[in-house]
């Protein structure tokens, strides 16, 4: 072997081992996934995968700083040597996020189950992100945006370019990076919304007497901050005031309250829709009752919301088919609408922006601090409607 070939080995091998793993824990998850299955993927024995990393935090660790790399890198070119137009950076930061299409999803689903220098330092990295998006791209595009308006935006953008690693298309990716450039524009320049009306801020949280309802909320809230695979079902039924023999005459294993969780949005989620077909708005609108609603139900219910974005990976077999329709339908009743207000898409077209749009609100919902601020209901349902194309914007 050449000393060009030994040097290089490692390198190569580290790589493949990092892909590999990226590649299960978007498939599996991250408690689904073995040190082994990994090793097998690489090509090479686990006893050569514990020389390159101690344990599987540590190679999701990795991962994740990979690709988050990337777009730091892209960031930092750009801060360093602005580009005249907005456009060319957008384009730029879009085609670095295409070829991290597991960042989103690895990050957003399973960077919790890092340790806690890591966790923290995955948080400070994206938060970072977002910092250099809005002074790359927001700031220089509305200079007088109030601070959180323009971190909204800046997260927004974020989720959008980083949104395609958790929905397939079938456009090419030429017409994809278009797409997203054109929706990213749009969202960078977004107006802000009025202000949310009386009946808009945030609703009392009166603890119900039902104990499977008491259950179901306990659930939602072990799942989200702890993930399926930690959580455990004595635990959820001890935050809900119920232990022993009396919580298993509702749920007999953790797997049925997965179950009655994600069930449980589903179905509200379908109701929210039927409820914004009835409303007396013209064709062209009714896309943009879709949206309020969506988000109105993500953001009164965002435990529940959390988790059927996250925790499906863990669901039996067949709860999956019945949700992936339930799904496909809802996202089919968006692009019907979406056609309408814009009939100059394609259908391709019309899913990936409804999918992006929707992969966007979801990320939001789930950062804490932007969610204490009562804007943010209608502020998230414009920005969806620029990432739709169906919210006008100064040109």
């Amino acid at each position: 072997m050449s000393d060009g070939a030994r040097a290089r080995r490692p390198k190569t091998r580290r790589a493949s081992i990092g892909e590999a793993a990226s590649a299960l824990f978007a498939a599996r998850g991250f408690h689904s996934v073995r040190m082994d299955d990994i090793a097998q993927a690489s090509g090479i024995t686990a006893r050569a995968l514990y020389r390159h990393y101690t344990n599987k935090q540590a190679l999701l660790a990795h991962v994740v700083h990979e690709d988050q790399t990337r777009l730091i890198d892209i960031l930092t070119q750009l801060g360093e040597e602005p580009l005249p137009d907005l456009r060319a950076g957008l384009r730029m930061l879009i085609e670095t996020a295409l070829q991290s299409l597991r960042l989103s999803l690895l990050w957003q689903r399973e960077a919790r189950h890092l340790g806690p220098e890591d966790y923290a330092a995955v948080r400070i990295r994206t938060r970072w992100i977002a910092d250099r998006v809005n002074a790359v791209s927001v700031a220089p595009a509305q200079p007088d945006l109030d601070p959180y308006l323009a971190e909204l935006r800046s997260w927004a953008v974020v989720g959008l370019v980083t949104s395609p690693g958790h929905y397939d298309t079938s456009l090419s990716p030429t017409r994809l990076a278009d797409l997203l450039l054109q929706a990213g524009v749009r969202v960078v320049h977004c107006q802000p919304a009025v202000e949310p009306a009386p009946e808009h801020t945030p609703l009392a949280d009166r603890l119900p007497t039902s104990r499977r309802e008491m259950l179901i909320r306990s659930a939602a809230r072990t799942f989200r901050r702890r993930g399926y695979g930690g959580a455990n079902i004595d635990d959820i039924g001890g935050e809900a005031g119920v232990a022993g023999p009396a919580l298993y005459r509702y749920f007999d294993t953790k797997t049925d309250l997965l179950v009655a969780v994600v069930t449980r949005f589903g179905e509200w989620l379908a109701l929210e829709t039927s409820r914004a077909l009835r409303l007396p708005v013209r064709d062209g609108e009714v896309i943009a009752a879709l949206v309020d609603r969506y988000v109105r139900l993500g953001v009164q219910e965002t435990d529940l919301a959390s988790v059927y974005v996250t925790e499906r990976l863990y669901l039996p077999a067949d709860v999956v088919e019945r949700l992936n329709r339930m799904d496909s339908d809802n996202v089919g009743e968006w692009v019907r609408w979406l056609t309408v207000a814009r009939p100059g898409l394609s259908d391709a077209e019309a899913t990936t922006a409804v999918n992006a749009a929707r992969t966007t609100i979801d990320g939001i919902l789930r950062i804490p601090h932007l969610r204490a601020d009562r804007r943010l209901e209608p502020e998230l349902a414009r920005l969806a409607g620029a990432i739709l194309g169906v919210v006008s914007v100064p040109r």
